[in-house]
């Protein structure tokens, strides 16, 4: 896996929040009282970070993690963790990615990567695999490794049993000491990592990280040196240059270990501390790191990325700045301000959106921070071809208007809110952290000197420093950026839209103008309301007991049942101390939407939840959740009706209140249904510009022939006839009346709390008690085989999809069980086959699960990727393998390894495993729901006899459906 291909439109605040967990913790005295005006700050040459007090102490690390560095010079970081419990997280940490080549190719680190997984000195070939899998350790395509530009991570999950964890380590230690680079694997691996290429350029994304990385790194040691590298590079690297590599960057002055989770933390440090002694660099010294720093970058710059298969036009103006150097208070407070500021920015032009005021769609953060020494949040927007030039403007505008008047009291204190409920929930959920997070943290701690503080330190510190913020500090931040920058363009156009596109000379002219723009101050920004609703008075249960089905006893489930119709499944649990999860639904969906109902129901979902509630507009709305921390989603399949959430135990009512007035004071905002109509319109226009879209489109008309419940992308006579009355019935029919529904919560909340919450926001709902008559949309799947070909998209790359279905007269624990150690068998038997043996494919995949359509069937999805002109070739391979499995069912190691898996998979359960498997027992009136400790009793009686039969007869070879999805 190589990271950092792929720009990623995170919210600032998450990042934020990533970092904090690193960057922050011991408490700080607050920063002073601020009393500089806007006029007293300098106009040029603000010395950078701009943060008012320079300040920059030391974050204590947290004293819980023992860390340590050997006489070879390897760094080890070691932490107990009882979250889950009965696991360890192991990391392998090399200071050097792709940036650190020297060779005439690219790509070097990646494939450097790939070749460790296929050959040590203790475990040839792909060896390792097996073994860790035979300990229920997961493998798969992205879960055990990545390289970037600057760093190459190895990663692990495995029992915490003294063997598991004793493997682990002497995986880490062959990855650093002992890879092999065996001519022959090293040629089956090009394949696979082709097949990677292919899938990481070919598309319009790949394409538009091109243009980005040309426009942010030309002339710096990174321009050239993707971690994917090129296809001639991946076909041509000899052998002795990935060895160089290897010999060079894999050294233990240049790498860490890291072990978290439940283990005994002085036994882990002794055992890396021997094991890893003999450690010793291959060669006498580490060539010379590049230098990767970026300076201050004040020239403007504009690139235009015209794509065949671009479905909107996108404009992106992104402010970049050297990264940042430093792990103390002064860059937790640079964290703390980028993040208020561009939530701020944000926020003003989603309010001009959401209104209907601005020539764009829809806003939301960007970054194009894609290497470690880059600062680069963006704003990015989506509009249309003919409102190119006042969308650019109107960002640009924004930033000048920024710089000129600054941040009102207003805006500041709802994105403080913003960012204090974040931090609250951390706080709350800090005895839950994960492995996982404490070994990133680690990890970042060793690769960029991220310091890595306790939960409570960082909260302290983080809040106090927030309190002491004020429009004044976020208007010299924002300035620092400004005049130490200059904005940086990419426009992403369709490529028939082409010629409509503003040229470099119009953008920089338009820049350029910006110091001389008549632009007006704004508003005060507007407060978020006191409160959604008022409580209303609470309407008691006609039965308040023990719920059951569905793992109920084991969480100790209650059920109430109210006059209405509603029933509450509520299970208290402590898997996410401070956090409660929400799943909630009724059988009817789209099957009980009228005819002529059915195109507005596909958008139904989007367009509400994008509307507001009550009196409460969505940008009222979005201030107001911004200093809460919950929030809900809602969808519709053709035979359910859904809604689902999450909420940190303080703002369980929250979490309530919006349940509540999205069920009875719904809105239908014509704007909201303009963007999505927006949205949609290009695919609907041409379903060739997006192979998703246009292989699952096929996929579903195969199986389902004409009916519009299952369409993923409906005709262009359809899609017109959506409006918002349409948008309006369907949501009262299918939202409006609970007396089916079943409202499931799981989590860390007072039992007592979510009774009285329960009556008062779901027992006074309007409801009609009974269930809907049942409309069965199914149609016997296809005879025979079916293939088509679909050409969509451009590029190298091609895409397989095969379906299988296959009723059952009812389920059981034991079939779901066979049915999940199947998955992982294919899953398997695949990789080893297609990826690891011929070199065809990256990642091929299966899927297999049990559906109500609406009767139990068996339904199984593989999927492919590969060269256009092999897939179909591709396709056959899989279907051998299927062949064969249904013939001679698994090998002994093929059947241990995935039953090893899948007794670890259920060995761990979130709150969404216990909302789903209670909503399903809820649901199921007959009483075949299967829980998962029902899988897990039953998983010890599934042999290879049942794998084995279970393929033959649910992925029957004489009828399936198969989509081959290849470019124009």
């Amino acid at each position: 896996m190589q990271r950092g291909l792929g720009r990623h439109l995170i919210p600032i605040v998450a990042a934020v929040l990533a970092a904090g967990a690193t960057t922050a913790g011991a408490t700080a005295p607050p920063e002073p009282p601020v009393d500089q005006t806007l006029d007293a700050a300098p106009r040029a040459d603000v010395a950078l970070p701009g943060l008012l007090d320079p300040a920059d102490a030391a974050i204590p690390d947290d004293p819980d993690v023992r860390m340590g560095t050997l006489p070879n010079g390897l760094r080890y970081y070691v932490r107990h963790n009882e979250q889950p419990g009965g696991k360890a997280e192991l990391r392998l940490a090399i200071r050097a990615g792709s940036a650190n080549e020297t060779g005439p190719n690219s790509g070097v680190a990646h494939f450097v990567e790939h070749m460790l997984f296929n050959g040590t000195a203790r475990y040839p070939e792909n060896e390792l695999i097996d073994v860790l899998s035979r300990f229920g350790a997961r493998f798969g395509a992205d879960i055990n490794a990545y390289t970037s530009y600057d760093e190459t991570v190895y990663m692990l999950s495995v029992p915490n049993d003294d063997e598991s964890v004793d493997i682990g380590l002497d995986v880490l230690h062959e990855w650093l000491t002992a890879a092999s680079f065996d001519p022959a694997q090293v040629e089956a691996e090009r394949g696979i990592v082709t097949d990677e290429w292919r899938r990481s350029t070919q598309d319009v994304g790949g394409r538009l990280f091109d243009v980005a990385e040309d426009l942010y790194l030309a002339g710096t040691a990174y321009e050239g040196r993707s971690p994917i590298g090129t296809a001639e590079s991946i076909g041509a690297v000899p052998v002795a240059e990935l060895r160089q590599y290897y010999d060079d960057w894999y050294r233990p002055d240049n790498a860490a270990i890291v072990v978290t989770g439940d283990i005994d933390a002085e036994a882990i440090v002794a055992d890396i501390e021997g094991r890893f002694a003999d450690a010793t660099p291959r060669t006498p010294e580490a060539p010379k790191p590049p230098n990767t720093s970026f300076g201050i970058d004040i020239e403007p710059a504009f690139a235009l990325h015209s794509d065949p298969d671009q479905t909107s036009v996108d404009v992106e103006v992104t402010l970049p700045l050297p990264a940042f150097e430093g792990s103390g208070t002064a860059r937790l407070r640079a964290d703390i301000l980028d993040s208020m500021i561009f939530e701020s920015l944000i926020r003003r032009l989603s309010a001009d959106a959401s209104t209907g005021g601005a020539p764009f769609d829809d806003v939301v953060p960007g970054t194009n921070s894609f290497v470690d020494s880059l600062d680069a949040p963006a704003l990015y927007a989506f509009t249309g071809p003919d409102r190119v030039d006042e969308t650019l403007q109107a960002l640009l505008d924004e930033y000048e208007r920024a710089s000129r008047f600054g941040f009102d009291q207003t805006e500041l204190d709802v994105a403080r809110a913003s960012l204090q409920s974040s931090f609250d929930s951390m706080a709350a959920s800090a005895e839950s952290t994960p492995d996982e997070v404490f070994a990133d943290d680690y990890v970042a701690n060793f690769l960029i000197g991220s310091a890595m503080p306790s939960t409570a330190e960082f909260y302290a510190t983080a809040t106090d420093m927030l309190a002491a913020i004020t429009p004044e500090a976020l208007d010299l931040r924002f300035r620092a950026r400004w005049d130490n920058s200059a904005p940086h363009v990419i426009i992403s156009s369709p490529a028939a839209y082409e010629a409509d596109m503003p040229t470099e000379a119009d953008v920089l002219a338009m820049i350029d103008d910006l110091a001389s723009r008549p632009i007006e101050p704004r508003a005060t920004g507007a407060e978020a309301p006191a409160a959604l609703m008022i409580a209303p008075e609470p309407v008691a249960p006609t039965s308040d007991g023990e719920a059951t089905g569905g793992d109920a006893g084991i969480y100790e489930a209650f059920e109430l049942v109210f006059p209405n119709g509603a029933r509450v499944v509520a299970a208290p649990t402590d898997i996410v101390v401070g956090e409660v999860g929400f799943g909630a639904a009724s059988l009817g969906g789209t099957s009980l939407v009228a005819d002529e109902d059915v195109i507005d129901a596909l958008s139904t979902a989007d367009v509400v939840m994008s509307s507001g509630v009550g009196d409460v507009s969505q940008n009222e709305l979005e201030a107001y959740l911004a200093g809460h921390s919950a929030g809900i989603s809602a969808w519709l399949t053709p035979y359910t009706d859904n809604l689902a959430g999450r909420a940190s135990s303080s703002d369980l009512e929250t979490l309530f209140q919006l349940v509540h007035l999205y069920v009875t004071a719904p809105r239908f905002d014509p704007v909201a249904l303009t963007q999505v109509q927006r949205g949609m319109q290009p695919v609907v226009d041409d379903v060739s510009t997006s192979p998703g879209a246009a292989g699952s489109d096929a996929l579903h008309a195969a199986r389902y022939g004409d009916e519009p419940r299952f369409d993923v992308v409906p005709t262009g006579a359809d899609f017109a006839t959506l409006d918002l009355a349409g948008v309006e019935r369907v949501w009262r029919d299918r939202f409006g009346d609970v007396g089916d529904w079943v409202f499931t919560f799981a989590g860390d909340f007072d039992p007592a709390v979510l009774r009285d919450l329960a009556a008062r926001y779901i027992g006074t709902l309007p409801g009609s008690p009974g269930a809907e008559p049942e409309v069965d949309l199914d149609t016997p799947p296809p005879d025979g085989v079916v293939r088509e070909v679909v050409h969509a998209g451009t590029g190298e790359t091609a895409n397989l999809t095969l379906l299988f279905t296959s009723p059952v007269p009812d389920t059981d624990a034991s079939l779901e069980a066979t049915l999940d150690v199947v998955t992982q068998v294919v899953d398997a038997r695949l990789i080893e086959v297609i990826r690891e043996r011929l070199g065809e494919s990256y990642s091929p995949n299966a899927s297999i699960t049990v559906r109500n359509d609406p009767e139990p069937t068996i339904v199984t999805e593989i999927e492919v990727s590969g060269a256009p002109d092999r897939i179909e070739a591709v396709g056959g391979l899989v279907i051998a393998e299927l062949a064969d499995l249904a013939a001679s069912g698994p090998t002994a190691d093929e059947f241990d390894e995935a039953s090893a898996q899948i007794a670890e998979a259920y060995r761990f359960v979130n709150n969404g495993t216990v909302i789903e498997t209670l909503l399903a027992g809820a649901l199921d009136p007959e009483g075949n729901a299967v829980d998962f400790i029902e899988k897990f009793d039953a998983l010890p009686g599934v042999d290879a006899a049942d794998v084995q039969a279970f393929i033959a007869t649910h992925l029957p070879l004489d009828q399936f459906i198969q989509i081959a999805v290849e470019p124009v």
